[in-house]
């Protein structure tokens, strides 16, 4: 049966078609910024409202405020989520379409506070969007990490492969495949499509994520037998995905999100100017441990330890037929040198 579309208050058009007024969780992020920056300046956008918890951050400051509004809002606290459904602002620029962002993306950060934020505030967001009877498509960022890594994987996974459901995972996983399981269990609800993009490894400046600093340390090491193709996607590449799952009508459903670059992970190590160093396997999450305590990287050995042995790379049919996605964003050298910064 087709689902009945909803006008929400407030929609605009141009040129003929409706435009999309967004509001985006954990604005704050890299992500998140550099998302707003880029919808903020499309003309296939209306309005965007961006959250995060404490006051507005300040490279947000120079962004249309005809087009954009900032409101501290922390997704745990049912009040001010309530007031942020319920206000003015809300209502007035016809929100109709929310990315969720607000995820901690730093496996240093864990225990029972993080998995509260990414899973219960998944859900409570997701649960608030249904009620509010406006938001007519909720986009999720997840990662490949919430797929099942073992000897008998194929290559190329596509969205039907097996997740990562071992208990003993990092929590860091864990909470990506919980998260993602609620998202899941809401597809079919009528009104509002919800879309969940897998992306591949993110590599940019100021990208908190494990192949950026897998990558950042001087010295990297890997396992010893093992050399898995690995595949980077570009910070562009990210915010092009997104903007297409919320301007194109696709329904809701799952896409793997890839990179324009799949190599060996000692290739992009070179790449890097890192000397690589393969280890027997027993010895990495002690080596590992030992330069996080000394500083020397803030890359977890847990969160990718299947990942340092056997490949995974996407399967991205899905993403180029229905959702119209394919990277265009080659990863330099100077992309890896900009980690740093």
């Amino acid at each position: 049966m087709a689902r009945t579309r909803r006008e929400p208050a407030g929609r605009s058009r141009a040129a003929g078609a409706p435009r999309h007024n967004v509001l985006i969780t954990g604005v704050s992020s890299t992500v998140g910024r550099h998302l707003a920056m880029h919808l903020a300046g499309d003309p296939r956008i209306g309005f965007v409202i961006g959250t995060a918890p404490g006051p507005r951050p300040r490279f947000l400051s120079t962004l249309d405020p005809k087009r954009f509004l900032y409101i501290p809002t922390d997704i745990l606290r049912p009040r001010q989520v309530r007031d942020l459904f319920h206000g003015a602002e809300f209502a007035e620029h016809g929100i109709d379409s929310v990315v969720h962002l607000a995820f901690v993306s730093h496996p240093n950060l864990r225990g029972r506070k993080v998995h509260k934020l990414n899973v219960e505030g998944t859900k409570a967001l997701l649960d608030r969007c249904l009620e509010s009877g406006r938001v007519r498509k909720f986009v999720f960022k997840s990662s490949d990490a919430v797929y099942k890594l073992d000897p008998t994987t194929p290559v190329y996974l596509d969205e039907n492969a097996d997740l990562n459901h071992d208990p003993e995972a990092d929590q860091w996983v864990q909470d990506r495949v919980a998260a993602e399981m609620i998202c899941r269990s809401r597809m079919d609800a009528a009104g509002m499509d919800v879309v969940i993009l897998r992306f591949a490894s993110i590599v940019g400046r100021n990208v908190g994520g494990q192949m950026n600093a897998y990558f950042d340390a001087r010295v990297v090491f890997k396992a010893l037998g093992y050399d898995p193709l690995l595949n980077l996607v570009h910070m562009k590449d990210v915010i092009e995905a997104i903007r297409m799952a919320v301007v194109k009508d696709v329904g809701s459903g799952i896409f793997n999100i890839s990179g324009a670059d799949t190599s060996t992970l000692r290739s992009f190590a070179e790449l890097n100017g890192r000397r690589c160093i393969a280890l027997p396997e027993r010895l990495l999450p002690v080596v590992n441990w030992a330069m996080r305590r000394l500083r020397m990287t803030d890359y977890y050995y847990s969160v990718d330890r299947d990942r340092m042995r056997y490949t995974c790379l996407l399967d991205t049919t899905r993403a180029r037929e229905i959702l119209g996605y394919q990277p265009s964003r080659c990863i330099e050298f100077s992309e890896f040198r900009g980690l740093e910064g």
